[in-house]
């Protein structure tokens, strides 16, 4: 597998060169030039006057091989459990600590608004926000707590590192998803929603198909 330093992506012609995994590839070399055409294509698909800026991005893993489902940046995907086949939503509201939540739950139809995650870049390649969009909470390791079992709701966005999850890829497909605040943990998809358990590759529970809500279901 390549170094993450010989796989940035200057140009598309890496991908074949390198023969990494997906998510092994950093796009750390373009920052201002992703940022730009991320925020142009955000603006044409939400017509609105400005979208968040990438810092950084991999690729993905989805249903396909090469072309538009393996890419992964800031768009609208869903999260399938390769485990269940299901797709990770946002389910009953809940509170902590009197502010409002939103448990998660799985379901078979991927289309609905509470099953579609709108990821967002953050300063750390790889790293994103994702956010629910039915309510516009985010992911968020409950109580930002690192205990094994910890359960992920969506919350109100606060910028706190259990909000940010690094993308990292399993193999050609599948990906698995490490909050910042604990990146030793993975997230891992549960008969009820998700939790938070410490990263084992042989765990098909902790492996995720991301997959372009738009173009890719």
């Amino acid at each position: 597998m390549c170094p993450h330093i010989a796989c940035l992506l200057g140009t598309f012609a890496l991908l074949t060169a390198c023969k990494s995994t997906p998510l092994d590839l950093v796009y750390a070399a373009a920052v201002a030039d992703a940022a730009t055409a991320v925020d142009a294509a955000a603006d044409a698909a939400a017509g609105t006057g400005g979208g968040a800026g990438m810092a950084g991005a991999g690729m993905g893993g989805t249903t396909g091989g090469a072309g538009p489902c393996s890419m992964l940046g800031a768009a609208t995907y869903v999260l399938r459990s390769q485990a269940n086949g299901l797709c990770l939503g946002q389910g009953a509201p809940t509170t902590v600590f009197g502010a409002p939540a939103f448990s998660l739950e799985f379901a078979l139809d991927c289309e609905q608004p509470e099953r579609t995650w709108l990821l967002s870049a953050t300063a750390t390649p790889n790293v994103f926000s994702i956010k629910n969009l039915l309510s516009g909470f985010v992911l968020d390791v409950q109580m930002a707590a690192i205990r094994e079992g910890t359960p992920l709701i969506t919350f109100g966005e606060t910028g706190f590192d259990n909000q940010s999850f690094e993308v990292r890829a399993r193999d050609t497909f599948a990906s698995e998803l490490r909050p910042q605040h604990h990146p030793q943990s993975c997230v891992s998809a549960t008969a009820a929603g998700a939790q938070i358990i410490t990263c084992e590759p042989a765990d098909s529970s902790q492996a995720w198909l991301l997959q372009l809500q738009s173009t890719c279901l």
